[in-house]
């Protein structure tokens, strides 16, 4: 069933987030929409460490995240910098 979503759903295909660090065992601190918010720092997000690539783990990596509706991951792939 799907919800009525406050904003477009395209907003959650392509979310950019950075990769901070792993604080916890199994989990690791993602960034998401680094530079907006928080005092341009973005919002922290811990996820479990299983659903990013080994690849795509190291800190500073830039990152497009898509989201469901209920901000499951779907898909994590690099982000290349211009």
């Amino acid at each position: 069933m799907s919800r009525d979503l406050k904003y477009p759903r395209e907003w959650l295909e392509r979310v950019p987030a950075v990769v901070f660090s792993s604080l916890q065992p199994g989990e690791i601190r993602l960034i998401l929409h680094p530079g907006a918010g928080l005092a341009s720092g973005g919002v922290p997000r811990d996820v479990p460490v299983a659903q990013i690539p080994p690849e795509l783990r190291v800190p500073n990596t830039a990152l497009w995240i898509h989201f469901d509706e209920s901000w499951n991951i779907i898909r994590v792939w690099k982000r290349e910098e211009s």
